[in-house]
């Protein structure tokens, strides 16, 4: 395989983002309604993390975004439950107390969820396309990346279903419980690469000896890009503060989802085009990492569609016709 500046490298990144992954999921499908084809078929290889990373198996299974999107529309409030409100320091601390030792959802709901979009007994070796899934192996104690056997001395993780690395990378401390893969334990892969542009840019260079000139990367937002605090939120903030909202969550995310959008336009230039989408302040107040609402859902499609549509002729069109070379080894 030869990479070159006018037959690149591409690879799609897919951010970590709770449900509002939902932006994501509804990009793809625009894309693909354009395309008429699996937007899987258009790139080397695709990365994600957390629900970035359930859709990224998606891709890699040429599960119709489509179907993704409906999917989480109608089991959105299955994997998260609305919450009472907790406006009052009692209520927050009530809260709190009442998660003090189990996670507030429930794995097994989003273990369903995500078979009925891959099946429960599908491997990562019958992926039809390369992917790339981060988690954090909490048993060793490092982060680590779930490959495809696209390359022939990767002869781990293709074994390992899904099901349960998808569980892995979403994993999210406080929302829930470990996922346990082989035998060791894992948790939210957006803990280090929330944004895992980076990877894909590393897996390129590294494993396959790619030149930077000759990678092109589409990385995909969940709508999550910019989070700020008010001076009027005082300065000595405790646990409750910072869970309050999903705060500690939402910095974390935020934060390195600019520093890897900044070190990737200064590394790639035109090369590396980042699709997402900054809501106002009236429909920040509707979305959440679990807040799975009515409204939450009709902002992040119309959010999606709109960003998405407005360069599906332009900036995107590079990206629908590339024709692959990286693909899964099979014996």
């Amino acid at each position: 395989m030869a990479w070159t500046v006018d037959q690149p490298f591409q690879a799609l990144a897919l951010t970590g983002g709770g449900y509002r992954g939902l932006f994501t999921a509804r990009a793809l499908q625009e894309i693909e309604s354009t395309t008429q084809s699996p937007i899987g078929r258009s790139f080397d290889i695709t990365y994600g993390t957390s629900i970035g990373g359930i859709i990224a198996l998606a891709v890699a299974f040429e599960v119709p975004m489509s179907k993704v999107v409906d999917t989480f529309s109608k089991y959105g409030e299955a994997i998260f439950p609305p919450r009472r409100p907790t406006k009052s320091r009692a209520a927050k601390l009530w809260d709190v107390i009442a998660h003090l030792n189990k996670p507030r959802y429930r794995s097994e709901v989003l273990r369903e969820v995500i078979t009925k979009l891959i099946d429960k007994d599908a491997t990562l070796g019958d992926a039809k396309h390369p992917v790339g899934i981060p988690a954090v192996n909490v048993t060793m104690g490092r982060p680590q990346v779930f490959k495809t056997r696209h390359k022939a001395e990767w002869n781990r993780d293709w074994k390992y279903k899904a099901v349960d690395v998808a569980l892995a990378t979403s994993a999210a401390p406080t929302f829930f419980s470990l996922a346990e893969v082989g035998e060791s334990l894992y948790a939210d892969g957006g803990l280090f690469a929330n944004a895992p542009d980076l990877l894909a840019l590393h897996e390129a260079e590294h494993f396959f000896k790619v030149s930077q000139d000759a990678v092109r990367i589409l990385s995909i937002g969940t709508t999550t890009e910019s989070y700020s605090i008010s001076f009027s939120a005082g300065r000595e903030f405790g646990i409750l503060d910072w869970m309050q909202d999903e705060r500690l969550f939402s910095v974390m995310i935020s934060s390195q989802q600019q520093m890897v959008d900044q070190i990737m336009q200064h590394k790639l230039q035109d090369r590396y085009l980042r699709l997402d989408m900054q809501p106002s302040d009236e429909q920040t107040a509707d979305l959440g990492l679990d807040t799975a609402s009515e409204a939450a859902r009709r902002t992040l499609l119309a959010l999606a569609r709109k960003v998405t549509t407005d360069i599906l002729g332009t900036s995107l069109q590079p990206y629908l016709g590339h024709t692959p070379q990286l693909k899964i080894v099979r014996d």
